[in-house]
């Protein structure tokens, strides 16, 4: 977890990196909500519209984490929601090409750059894990029902999405990739990501200190740490 921590520091801290993950995550929130989800969005009820644009959310969540980290935040509910949504929305995207290409479906740009660009997601979500200390079981059961509850209504409600609105709340399929492999994928990453989120130590170790800061800093940094636990 140091170096995991050691890296998000390196892109707080470093102007280029951040604002360059910003700006991607900030293309991929309106290009893929817009291009990718827009005419589903358009098409579905209200109360739907959350459970639609995995991708774009999950960036739109990392989004908002990497600002809250950076102002020091302690959010770890929320840190948690956005590491599930990144890693396992990156997980299935790169299942789901994978899966297109060797059915015989053609490797172009958009494909390549839609795999490489959620490898960044996932590389995101991990980020968050050392930040989500202190997380009460029953928010990570919060953050895992909610995962539960979108693969109903992205599959489980197929059929009467596309009898009533005409479109599936789940991503749209081409035929070389089967709804029911995309289920199996949405199922195997939440049930993994699940046990490994319950699993998860609710006291991390605490962060090293940055050079020069003092020891009375030091010492203060970790009466301060052991207080919030």
């Amino acid at each position: 977890m140091s170096l995991v921590r050691w890296v998000m520091r390196l892109i707080l801290d470093t102007p280029l990196l951040f604002w360059a993950a910003v700006v991607a995550n900030g293309m991929g929130v309106i290009l893929g909500g817009w291009l990718w989800y827009g005419w589903q969005i358009a098409a579905a009820p209200f109360w739907a519209w959350l459970f639609i644009p995995d991708c774009p959310l999950a960036a739109l969540l990392g989004t908002i984490g990497l600002f809250a980290v950076r102002a020091g935040r302690r959010w770890p509910w929320f840190y948690a929601l956005s590491a599930f949504a990144c890693i396992k929305y990156g997980i299935w995207t790169l299942a789901f090409w994978l899966r297109y290409w060797t059915e015989g479906g053609p490797i172009d740009a958009v494909g390549l750059l839609m795999f490489v660009t959620h490898i960044g997601l996932i590389c995101m979500g991990v980020l968050f894990i050392p930040y989500m200390e202190g997380l009460a079981i029953w928010k990570r059961a919060t953050v895992i029902g909610w995962f539960t509850l979108s693969i109903f209504v992205d599959y489980g409600l197929s059929n009467y999405a596309l009898s009533t609105f005409g479109t599936a709340f789940h991503p749209a399929l081409p035929t070389l990739v089967p709804a029911s492999f995309a289920l199996m994928v949405a199922m195997g990453v939440t049930i993994v990501a699940s046990i490994a989120l319950l699993l998860l130590p609710k006291q991390l170790e605490v962060p090293q200190p940055r050079a020069g800061q003092s020891a009375v800093a030091q010492t203060q940094a970790r009466a301060t740490q052991r207080v919030r636990h």
